[in-house]
C-alpha cells in the first residue's frame, strides 16, 4: 500500500504544482495584471520587466491574502507576537506601537500642538465660540499592567501630564480624563483588549467629566435626554489585522470584541435653545477622532445625556484628531450655525505623529516642514 502511495506522489505532487501555476497564471492573465508591463529592449537589459513580473506575482496570486493569514495565526500561536505595529502584552492585551518610542515627550512636537490649539482657541473666540479640549491617554497608561516586560507606560503617562499642564497654561479649559478612566477601569473595562478604542463605559466616564468640567458661562436650556440601549454588537479588533486577517482570527485563538450601543432620546415636547441670546439647532458640537465618530463607542450620546443638550458630531474615522477640526472651521455648518461651546477629543498618542497638523493652515510654512515628514508604520491606527 506504501509503495502504491510513494508511487503516486512522484505523480500527483508535479501534477497539483503545475495545476495550480496552470490556474495562478491564468487567473493573472484573465485579471489584466500583464498589461501594465510594457517590455522593451532597454527595459529587459537593465532588468525593469523581471522586477515588474516578481511584482505582480507577489502582490496578485491567489494565495497571497490566505497565506499571509495563515502565516500570522501560526506565529501568533507559536511565538505570540504581530507585525511592526503592534505591542503584544500579557493575557491577549494589545497596544499600539504608537503609544511607545522616543518621539513620545519630544518637547517640539507638544509645544506645536499647544500653539496649533491656541491658535483654533482663537479663532473660534472671534465668533463667541468657546473650546474645551478633552485629551484621551494612552491605553497603555490605563492598562500599564499588562504591558510585556520591555515595555514602560511612563513616557505616554508624562506626555499627558505635561499636555494638560501646558494648556491650562495657556487658559484652554480641560477635561482631565485620566482619574476617571483609571478608576473606572475597576467596575467595567475602559478599553477593549484587541482594539486601540475605549469601550462605552469608557466613553461613558469621560462624558460626565466633561459635563463637570463645562465651565459654568456655557449654559443652556435642559433637555432630557434618556439613554437607552439599543443593538448589541461584534465586531473584530483594530489591532488584529497586526497579527493576522480577520478571517483567521480564530485560528489565531482570538475573540471578537462585544459592545452594546447606546441612544440619547430626547423627549418630543421640549426643544433646545442657548441662553446667550442666538438661537442654535446645536449649541455644542463634537470634533475629534474615530474616538468620537465610530457610533460603536457611543460617545456623543452619552455627551447629550450629561450635557443636557443636543450636539452636532463632526469627528472623522482615520483623520486624526488635527484634520476633522480644520475642515469644520471651514465648513458650511460652522459658516451657517455658531455653536456655543466645541469640544475637542484629541487621543494624546496623535501628539508624537509628523501629519498631526498636516492640515493646519500654517503647514506651509517652511520653518515647520521638518515636523510634517510622513514618517508612518505599517499600518496606521486610527
Amino acid at each position: 500500500m506504501l509503495s502504491i502511495l510513494a508511487k503516486s506522489s512522484r505523480f500527483l505532487l508535479p501534477a497539483l504544482f503545475f495545476g495550480y501555476a496552470l490556474a495562478a497564471n491564468t487567473n493573472l492573465v484573465l485579471t489584466g495584471e500583464w498589461r501594465s508591463i510594457e517590455p522593451s529592449l532597454a527595459a529587459v537589459m537593465k532588468g525593469d520587466v523581471v522586477r515588474e513580473v516578481e511584482d505582480v506575482y507577489k502582490t496578485e496570486l491567489p494565495h497571497r491574502e490566505p497565506s499571509i493569514g495563515l502565516l500570522g495565526a501560526l506565529r501568533y500561536q507559536l511565538l505570540g507576537v504581530g507585525k511592526p505595529g503592534i505591542v503584544v502584552g500579557k493575557n491577549e492585551w494589545f497596544y499600539t506601537s504608537e503609544e511607545f518610542g522616543p518621539e513620545i515627550n519630544k518637547a517640539s512636537r507638544l509645544e506645536r500642538s499647544v500653539e496649533e490649539i491656541v491658535r483654533i482657541k482663537n479663532r473660534l473666540a472671534k465668533d463667541g465660540v468657546h473650546l474645551m479640549l478633552v485629551p484621551l491617554p494612552h491605553k497603555s497608561d490605563v492598562y500599564d499592567e499588562n504591558l510585556p516586560g520591555l515595555h514602560s507606560a511612563n513616557a505616554g503617562r508624562d506626555q499627558y501630564t505635561s499636555f494638560v499642564q501646558r494648556l491650562t497654561k495657556s487658559d484652554i479649559p480641560v477635561a482631565d480624563t485620566r482619574p476617571a478612566l483609571a478608576h473606572g477601569k475597576s467596575e467595567e473595562p475602559v478599553f477593549f483588549r484587541t482594539d486601540t478604542h475605549w469601550t462605552p463605559h469608557g466613553a461613558n466616564l469621560v462624558a460626565q467629566e466633561v459635563a463637570r468640567s463645562v465651565p459654568v458661562v456655557h449654559s443652556w436650556e435642559a433637555t432630557d435626554f434618556q439613554l437607552q440601549a439599543a443593538d448589541t454588537v461584534s465586531f473584530w479588533g483594530d489591532l488584529v489585522s497586526f497579527v493576522t486577517d480577520e478571517d483567521y482570527g480564530d485560528l489565531a485563538g482570538l475573540e471578537q470584541e462585544n459592545t452594546r450601543l447606546w441612544e440619547a432620546i430626547e423627549p418630543e415636547t421640549e426643544q433646545i435653545s442657548d441662553l446667550f441670546g442666538a438661537d442654535s439647532a446645536f449649541p455644542v458640537v463634537l470634533v475629534g477622532s474615530s474616538y468620537s465618530a465610530n457610533p460603536n463607542w457611543s460617545f456623543a450620546e452619552f455627551l447629550k445625556a450629561h450635557l443636557a443638550v443636543d450636539v452636532l458630531n463632526v469627528a472623522e474615522e482615520g483623520q486624526g484628531p488635527g484634520t476633522p477640526m480644520f475642515k469644520y472651521l471651514e465648513s458650511d455648518e460652522f459658516a451657517d450655525e455658531k455653536p456655543v461651546l466645541v469640544i475637542w477629543e484629541f487621543p494624546t498618542r496623535y501628539l508624537a505623529q509628523d501629519l498631526l497638523w498636516e492640515a493646519a493652515p500654517a503647514s506651509k510654512d517652511p520653518s515647520r516642514l521638518a515636523l510634517q515628514k510622513p514618517q508612518r508604520t505599517e499600518e496606521t491606527i486610527q
